[in-house]
């Protein structure tokens, strides 16, 4: 293990990517370990609950990739998970039998600021390096409008800072999406900030789905089955920022390479148009996916043909992130405060067991909803013990709807006629045309002239090499059937794929946005009420991103009840 905090045991402080020596004393300092968070008054309490002592004037640190707390530079192993559930109740009572956590806080906030002032020279290299990156990609995009990705987390409250510094006087645009499921301390946070800041203009960006409805119909996300970040995260940002119309978007956002090893991959700069050394193509030409991010249907990149998105801060370590909030004084989120390595949605199937214990004890209700619907979802789908298999979070593994009813199945196609070009679709309802051709046109341009609607023949011409140079569709409204002929194929399986992942999302289609979401030019509007899917053909380029991008089945719910296996590491 690579260490980047090291101890001076004279000094009492802790050095960020020292030499040999401690700034201040010159003596030789330990190593500690990789990366460290500050640990506040009621996680302390805690530690003194399983007899490491008050701590209260110690300083005391929390490894970020191991079990280990460091007091005062030495080790102490972390209570295991399974002995904090087991004293759930009881660390509960002793918690409440204290009253001066906040104002704990404030004096240990006060006692790590005092202890880092040695680390003023790392961050204020670091700092200049992040303004002078600020400053020139503004520079190279001045004909976007400036935004902040704003999560109420500790990452994003460091960009926020950064950008509103190095950008003085201009205003940055700060949108926060609201999953709903963000805990209370994040919403006062978020209350908090747009207090302090009065003149920074801020948007909040939400769906319209209810998440424990859409858990009842899909079931719950799990690791592999992210679904919940492009519906809930992605989808109402996009849905947000498509009101700007044409206007290009420059994004910054709170990433950073240590926090998982798929970001470790990210680039700085990220953009819709161009590559160099700093900068991926997420846009039609030249585009590179995650393999983990297409094969399980999340969507992490920016989705808006012309949006780049920039990340200051993506080669800092979480140290260095509370160096800055602390020796700048900065307000931060509360949940850090109760113990919480991380904010977001208390109940994410990527959260530690460490988050899910604090969330049941600090959430008692919200947390035991969860799990009864959880129970439910697992008794639903034959769990011999539904209780083990939610206590052992074996619903986080979960790998397809193994056990769910499926409504996207039962698609029939199968040849019509004697010709291997023309295929036909058996659909479970009716077809209503209108609505069937809004889904239809990603495939191709409606071509008028050689269209018969009365004969509810339409005939679509794509924009691109597609494999086809025209799909006749013949859709009788009030039929079941859709007939496709796919003129002069060169890939005819392909191009049948496209029309049947677009009649899986016509007739099953639950309204949940994604693919709002990962439209690269914001030519789908998705809406609930009124019930609406429509396709602006202005916007539209035929990239068949919304087409191809969940894979398999074409749809990111069905994608979600596709039967893979019952679980998967």
């Amino acid at each position: 293990m690579s260490h980047s905090i090291y101890w001076c045991d004279r000094c009492l402080v802790t050095v960020a990517y020292a030499d040999q020596n401690c700034p201040l004393c010159k003596g030789q300092l330990h190593p500690l370990t990789s990366d460290v968070r500050p640990v506040f008054a009621r996680e302390r309490r805690i530690l003194q609950f399983y007899g490491y002592g008050d701590l209260f004037e110690a300083i005391v640190w929390r490894g970020s990739h191991n079990q280990y707390y460091y007091v005062n530079g030495q080790p102490v192993e972390a209570p295991k998970i399974g002995q904090l559930k087991d004293d759930l109740h009881l660390l509960k009572a002793y918690l409440n039998e204290a009253d001066y956590y906040d104002a704990l806080d404030e004096h240990l906030i006060a006692s790590y600021r005092q202890s880092l002032a040695v680390n003023q020279a790392h961050l204020a290299a670091l700092e200049t390096e992040a303004l002078e990156f600020i400053e020139q990609t503004r520079g190279q995009f001045l004909d976007h409008s400036c935004i902040v990705s704003f999560s109420g987390g500790k990452d994003s409250t460091v960009v926020s800072d950064l950008v509103r510094r190095a950008l003085i006087p201009e205003p940055a645009l700060h949108i926060f999406s609201d999953t709903t499921l963000e805990d209370p301390n994040t919403y006062a946070y978020i209350r908090r900030f747009r207090q302090q800041n009065l003149l920074v203009p801020f948007w909040i960006a939400s769906s319209e789905k209810n998440f424990f409805e859409l858990v009842d119909q899909i079931g719950p996300p799990s690791r592999v089955m992210r679904w919940c970040c492009t519906i809930f995260k992605t989808g109402p940002i996009n849905t947000l920022l498509q009101s700007f119309g044409d206007k290009k978007i420059l994004t910054f956002y709170g990433i950073r390479r240590r926090e998982s090893r798929r970001r470790s991959r990210y680039h700085r700069v990220t953009s819709g148009s161009s590559v160099s050394s700093d900068v991926l193509v997420t846009g039609l030409k030249g585009k590179r996916h995650d393999e983990e991010d297409d094969q399980y249907g999340v969507t992490v990149n920016a989705k808006i043909g012309q949006q780049i998105t920039a990340s200051p801060i993506l080669d800092w370590s979480e140290f260095d992130v509370w160096l800055y909030i602390l020796l700048r004084n900065l307000d931060f989120n509360g949940s850090y405060r109760w113990g919480f390595s991380r904010v977001g949605c208390w109940l994410c199937p990527l959260n530690s067991r460490w988050s899910e214990f604090l969330a049941q004890l600090y959430f008692p209700e919200d947390t035991g909803r969860w799990r009864k619907q959880l129970v439910g979802f697992a008794r639903r789908i034959g769990k011999l013990d539904p209780e083990e298999y939610v206590d052992d979070r074996a619903w986080t593994r979960r790998f397809g709807g193994a056990g769910m009813e499926n409504r996207f199945t039962g698609l029939e196609t199968r040849p019509c006629g004697e010709t291997n070009d023309t295929m036909q679709i058996t659909l479970k309802h009716p077809v209503v045309r209108d609505k069937l051709l809004e889904f239809l046109k990603p495939l191709g341009h409606i071509n008028s002239a050689h269209s018969h609607p009365m004969l509810g023949e339409i005939v679509l011409e794509p924009r691109w090499d597609n494999g086809y140079s025209r799909l006749i569709i013949q859709a009788i409204e009030g039929n079941n059937t859709i007939r496709i002929t796919v003129l002069n194929p060169t890939d005819l399986d392909r191009a049948i794929s496209y029309v049947h992942y677009q009649a899986i999302k016509y007739q099953s289609c639950i309204r949940c946005g994604a693919c709002a979401a990962v439209c690269p030019y914001g030519a789908i509007t998705v809406s609930t009420v009124p019930d609406l899917y429509e396709i602006d053909e202005t916007r539209c380029t035929g990239c068949l991103e919304c087409v191809t991008h969940f894979g398999s089945t074409g749809c990111l719910v069905a994608k979600s009840l596709s039967v893979y296996g019952e679980a998967a590491t």
